[in-house]
């Protein structure tokens, strides 16, 4: 009992009232808030999804390998546009020079425009022997396009690769 004669409050009540005050309240909110900050925090959650997609990235590296090779497999068989296209939904414009050398033989416009670009991309970048490769290939298209709008896009890629 205190001097005035009322009970005297343990550590523990006292700590239990300061836990109900709304200050209290507050400070347990902005520690919660804090706890959570780091998955808004833009350095962090990019840290974390890299981490993630470490994960995942062998299978689906080894994934698109597989569907590579099905796809050099069918090419110039009936399959080949089909398999293309879904490669396209997939993984979107390959990257290996082989592939996109196959790809500028499909008659869809919008897939070979995308190609043309890429090769015109990545054509700095490669060896003498594949630019004249691809040289060769992009003649040999702007001759026999069906379409004339591909064949006149290759011939201006030509001029911009020659030139």
């Amino acid at each position: 009992m205190g001097q005035d004669g009322r009970r005297r409050l343990s550590w523990r009540e006292i700590d239990r009232l300061k836990d109900q005050s709304g200050l209290s309240r507050i400070r347990k909110k902005l520690e919660r808030e804090n706890r959570n900050s780091y998955r808004e925090d833009p350095r962090a959650k990019e840290r974390y999804l890299k981490e993630l997609e470490k994960l995942f990235t062998d299978k689906k590296e080894l994934e698109k390998q597989n569907f590579l090779e099905k796809l050099h497999k069918s090419y110039g068989s009936k399959s080949f546009k089909k398999l293309a296209k879904e490669y396209i939904e997939k993984y979107g414009i390959p990257e290996d020079w082989s592939t996109l050398m196959l790809f500028l033989d499909l008659e869809e416009k919008d897939v070979v425009f995308s190609v043309l670009e890429k090769i015109k991309e990545e054509f700095p970048k490669r060896s003498f022997s594949e630019k004249q490769g691809i040289i060769s290939k992009l003649k040999t298209i702007a001759l026999s396009a069906k379409d004339e709008s591909i064949g006149f896009r290759v011939e201006r890629l030509l001029k911009e690769l020659s030139g």
